[in-house]
């Protein structure tokens, strides 16, 4: 599966990132901290789970859900 991770604040990012690919279900984890650099990955790559912050700045978590939501609806967020 492929996973992607978005969270405002670097560590926690890093601490996510290296949770998830902890599991061996995980072929690659794309780690964003930024809504707009999120927004443009997911424009030309499908992820099939989404890991998101809801406090992020800007577009808040649940904002961003429905975002990846439209854009990949098979999606687990």
């Amino acid at each position: 599966m492929i996973a992607i991770a978005i969270d405002d604040e670097q560590l926690m990012l890093y601490a996510l990132e290296k949770a998830i690919k902890a599991s061996e279900d995980i072929e690659d984890v794309a780690g964003f901290s930024n809504c707009d650099e999120a927004l443009d990955w997911l424009e030309i790559n499908t992820p099939d789970v989404a890991f998101l912050d809801i406090n992020l700045r800007g577009i808040n978590g649940i904002g961003m859900a429905e975002k990846i939501t439209a854009l990949h609806p098979d999606c687990k967020i």
